[in-house]
Formats: C-alpha cells, sequence, structure tokens
C-alpha cells in the first residue's frame, strides 16, 4: 500500500508547485497564513517554538509555506504537521525552509482556522531571530491554486520589480540563492560558472563527469555543474582547456548557453531561426551567436532592454534570473 501512496503524493506536490498562478492579487474570502513568532530576540541555546497557522481555510488540501530567518542567529531543529496528511520535513538552506504538505487520496479539505505546523528553532548567539512568513501556496482538493505574498525573500529587490517575482520563485524553489541570507544584489554581474550552474540546477541535467577545464577545480563550489555541462557539450570554454569562470559572462554568451542547454534538456528551439530584425542592434550580435539568440527570441525567452539586445553587455543576477524562470516556465 504504502509504495503506492508515494508517486501519488509527489505528484500532488509537484502540481502543488507548477499550478499556481504567481502575483495573484488577493481577493476577499481568501485564506490567510501567519506565524506565532513568539520572541523576536533570542540567546544561545533558547528553544523557540513557531506555530504555523490558517484562517479562513477552505478545502486546504495542500500547501507549501516559504519562511525565512537569520541563520547566523538560530538554526532549525524540527518541523512538525498538526493535521493528518504526507508532511515533509523541512531543511535548512542559506536561512529559508519551505513546508510542504499534502493530503492523500480521496480526503476533504481542512477548513477555518488551524494550526498546521510547528517549527523548532535555537538560538545560536543573542539577536534578532527575523523568522518571517514569506508566501504561501494552497492547494485545493481540485487542484486549484493560490498563491497569498507575505514579503520578500531578500531586501534589496526595490528596483527591480520586472524580476522581482521571478527571483522570489527560483529562491523558493532552491535554484538560485542569495549573496546573504537576506540579499540577492541584483545589479551585480553574474559568472560564467554561476549561470552555468544555475541552467543545470534549473533544467536538471545529469552526466558522469570524467575531466573538467584546466581553471576548475575540484575544490570549486562549482566543480560539478561546469563538468556536467562540458561533458554535456554546453560549455565550451574559451579554448579546449580553459573555461575562465569567474569572469562577467556577457548577455549573448548566457542567451548562446542557454540555448545549448535547452537542446539538450529535449526543448524544441527551431533550427532555422535567424530573424533579429527586431531589434535595434542586430550588427553588434557575433555570427556564433546569431541563431541561438534568434531561437531563444522566437521562443519568447529574450524579449530585450527597450529594443535593444546588447550583446556585448554583462549579464547581471537579476537578469540571468529572468532568463531561467523563464526556460523552466
Amino acid at each position: 500500500m504504502r509504495k503506492s501512496k508515494v508517486p501519488f503524493i509527489m505528484y500532488l506536490i509537484a502540481v502543488m508547485l507548477v499550478a499556481c498562478v504567481p502575483g495573484v492579487a488577493l481577493a476577499d474570502g481568501v485564506p490567510t497564513f501567519t506565524l506565532s513568532t513568539g520572541a523576536e530576540t533570542v540567546v544561545p541555546k533558547q528553544e523557540l517554538e513557531i506555530s504555523f497557522t490558517g484562517s479562513n481555510l477552505k478545502e486546504l488540501y495542500a500547501y507549501e509555506a516559504l519562511i525565512s530567518y537569520d541563520p547566523d542567529v538560530v538554526e532549525l531543529e524540527k518541523a512538525d504537521s498538526k493535521i493528518e496528511g504526507f508532511f515533509v520535513p523541512p531543511k535548512a538552506n542559506d536561512g529559508k525552509i519551505t513546508l510542504a504538505f499534502t493530503k492523500v487520496g480521496q480526503k476533504a479539505g481542512e477548513q477555518g482556522s488551524k494550526v498546521l505546523s510547528t517549527i523548532s528553532f535555537k538560538g545560536k548567539k543573542q539577536g534578532e531571530s527575523n523568522i518571517k512568513l514569506i508566501s504561501v501556496k494552497a492547494l485545493k482538493p481540485d487542484l486549484t491554486a493560490t498563491l497569498v505574498r507575505y514579503g520578500s525573500t531578500f531586501a534589496d529587490l526595490e528596483g527591480y520589480e520586472w524580476a522581482r517575482n521571478e527571483i522570489e520563485e527560483l529562491a523558493s524553489a532552491g535554484i538560485i540563492k542569495g549573496t546573504s541570507a537576506i540579499t540577492f544584489s541584483p545589479g551585480d554581474n553574474i559568472s560564467r560558472a554561476d549561470f552555468i550552474s544555475l541552467l543545470v540546477r534549473a533544467l536538471h541535467l545529469h552526466a558522469d563527469i570524467d575531466d573538467n577545464f584546466d581553471d576548475v577545480t575540484q575544490s570549486d563550489y562549482y566543480y560539478q555543474e561546469v563538468g556536467i555541462a562540458k561533458k554535456l557539450g554546453i560549455a565550451q570554454g574559451m579554448d579546449l582547456y580553459q573555461f575562465e569562470p569567474r569572469v562577467s559572462i556577457s548577455r549573448q554568451d548566457m542567451m548562446v548557453v542557454a540555448a545549448r542547454a535547452m537542446k539538450v534538456a529535449g526543448r524544441q528551439l527551431d533550427d532555422a531561426a535567424t530573424d533579429l530584425s527586431g531589434f535595434q542592434d542586430p550588427g553588434e550580435v557575433a555570427a556564433y551567436a546569431v541563431t541561438p539568440l534568434a531561437q531563444l527570441v522566437k521562443k519568447g525567452i529574450i524579449q530585450g532592454d527597450y529594443g535593444r539586445i546588447k550583446p556585448n553587455d554583462t549579464a547581471t543576477r537579476a537578469e540571468a534570473a529572468v532568463i531561467i524562470y523563464r526556460i523552466i516556465q
């Protein structure tokens, strides 16, 4: 019996992750969710129990809640579900945890007000715990979903509204990481290695690594992802031996490797696409990049920057997040 339930459970959780439309506005009667944060200031070894509560629930069948905290001040101890169903124990990741829950089979959803889960933290040093509820995705038995957003995972996204949702969603899924627990640094350039790593994680690419570039060592945090990309022909380097992983990637090179990765992942692109006439600067695009850029334009992944491609500009972390998000959609 257990073997037959597990795929069904994982299917429901997968549906929960992709079914809801980002940025749904709140409407009358929408369920609300809160955290009882307890003591905001903690001291070393202090136990802190947080209740995650839902109010005005209407057939809540599954949920995914993103919670952030200061990992320098508190650490996650455990989390438990207070309602019957399948609960995924959260893992701490750069000051964020995700609570995931679903009922199993033909069960009625939760109604009214309920404590859905309790989360236990322990103080590491004296300071503000900064435990915050960021967002909740709520799913009904008919698989209709609602996203309720309460705040931002990162505190430095002002001025980047065009990329905020994409950054938040990728961070929630564990695909992209901030430069700290509370910052994303959206305007910083993104390196060649970091963008390759994003692609490999986002598209779930795998390969057996038998070698790597000479300037990528096993102690590098991106060794595995760059090695996979090299093996699959996505990362071709500046020559046969050098990848220059820490060099900022250009916008056109970002698009070229994105197109290669999509093809490896089985995403269809039009090999005949070459039209960049809708932009003001197609003459600045290198010959090797024309077809990949045109393919992504035709697919709707590249939309330009005020009518320009700006192929030789360096790509920012915010731009990379938007590209990755569109690819996996």
